[in-house]
């Protein structure tokens, strides 16, 4: 997602350019595999310091359930806003940030070809929006410890582990009741 900010930057504060999203990601993440195109909109409007980009998007993703490890499809939809400073003064050619000594943040700039890359930004925010501990459904039984079967699917033969630390009363409870 790269957009040419150029006569945007030599516009007035409040100017704004619209443009839709529908395409394949250039990048992937860590938690899930994306299933499809991603869709949206993305909002640029002239501030007095850069541009304000105001992103919407949304995909279709696959993650595994964390009890049974089964795939779950579902969708993501993000929106967030950043402000990108340009490097390059856009009219006279000189480099106008960062300035000495101050350190820039390289996510947050527009390049000094005048183009704003939105791909990480997006990237980031669509990773802390998948779910941390997702689940094919609420109910789900997940799988046993010891066989690996899947619980969801039926019991296993696997005999329950006692908690050792409750063994004494146990032996109480069955002293008491043998009385």
């Amino acid at each position: 997602m790269q957009y040419n900010v150029a006569e945007l930057l030599k516009g007035p504060a409040g100017a704004t350019r619209q443009f839709e999203i529908a395409e394949e990601p250039e990048f992937a993440l860590e938690a899930a595999r994306m299933l499809g195109p991603l869709s949206g909109s993305v909002r640029i409007m002239r501030t007095q310091d850069g541009v304000l980009a105001e992103v919407q998007v949304s995909v279709s993703i696959e993650a595994q359930c964390s009890r049974c490890l089964r795939s779950v499809p579902t969708d993501l939809e993000v929106r967030f806003a950043d402000e990108y400073r340009p490097t390059i003064d856009i009219r006279t050619g000189f480099r106008i940030w960062p300035l000495p000594g101050e350190e820039p943040d390289e996510e947050l700039v527009i390049g000094d070809d005048h183009v704003l890359r939105l791909d990480e930004a997006v990237r980031q925010e669509l990773e802390a929006a998948v779910p941390v501990q997702m689940l094919c459904r609420e109910a789900c039984a997940g799988l046993c410890p010891r066989c690996g079967q899947d619980l969801n699917e039926g019991s296993c033969q696997c005999e329950p582990e006692q908690d050792a630390r409750w063994q004494a009363l146990r032996d109480a409870l069955g002293q008491a009741a043998t009385d």
